[in-house]
């Protein structure tokens, strides 16, 4: 029987010898380059009254492309006045902008609500912060943000004012201005109909041949903001009409 150290010696000899010759493969340490990230955080109302086919998202766009690359939904089932922390990882070089969107199930951006540009962020590896305060995220808030604010207060409620046709469509004044409320410009029309999309005015004049319906073409203007997902904003005007009740 041999001497155990004996034995000992001759185990680690055997263990340089495989050491010198590359026996042992030498452990690799890889990292890997997981993208930005970017944190949303906001105190959220009207999250929960969505149709299941539309997603209040954090998402990633490339630009030229409705449909996002990397997407987080916001929990449908958060509570009015409830902080929300919502962090998007994994964004590529690739993606210009992270949106606070209204999407549906295919991830298309229906409406922009705020967005961070990611071009000016650069190459950082820091967390990109959004930090939006208190948001309406219900189907008229949307609207409000990503419609009316930035398509129509221009004519109708900038400086204070009604604006023309005396529609303020400002934020806290355009349901009021809208909903059941007469046309000053076409006879018998109702701005905004309760339940009733087709019967509205403001469905017919941003549907295909609603051009000359008043003084001025609603749809040439909107074409302008919403070059790739004008008939998706249609789409939201008819599906929030509907949920309305006299």
């Amino acid at each position: 029987m041999k001497h155990p150290i004996i034995c000992i010696l001759a185990l680690l000899a055997l263990l340089m010898a495989a050491c010198d010759s590359g026996d042992i493969e030498e452990q690799a340490v890889t990292t890997t380059d997981k993208g930005r990230v970017v944190k949303l955080t906001a105190t959220v109302s009207g999250i929960g009254a969505w149709d299941k086919k539309y997603s209040v998202s954090l998402a990633g766009f490339t630009t030229g492309d409705n449909y996002a690359q990397v997407v987080r939904a916001l929990p449908n089932t958060t509570t009015d006045g409830t902080a929300v922390e919502v962090v998007l990882s994994n964004i590529g070089d690739d993606i210009n902008t992270v949106e606070l969107a209204i999407t549906n199930r295919l991830r298309e951006r229906i409406i922009t609500l705020a967005s961070v540009n990611m071009d000016d962020a650069g190459d950082t590896k820091d967390t990109i912060r959004m930090e939006l305060g208190t948001v309406d995220v219900s189907t008229f808030g949307a609207l409000q943000f990503g419609l009316f604010d930035r398509a129509c207060i221009q004519c109708h409620g900038g400086n204070g004012g009604a604006g023309a046709a005396g529609l303020n469509l400002t934020a806290g004044h355009a349901y009021a201005s809208l909903v059941d409320v007469p046309s000053t410009r076409k006879e018998g029309a109702v701005r905004v109909v309760s339940g009733n999309a087709q019967e509205s005015l403001l469905h017919q004049i941003m549907a295909e041949g609603g051009e000359n319906l008043l003084h001025v073409n609603h749809t040439e203007i909107l074409s302008n903001q919403f070059k790739e997902n004008l008939n998706e904003v249609r789409q939201l005007i008819d599906d929030w009409i509907g949920t309305l009740q006299n």
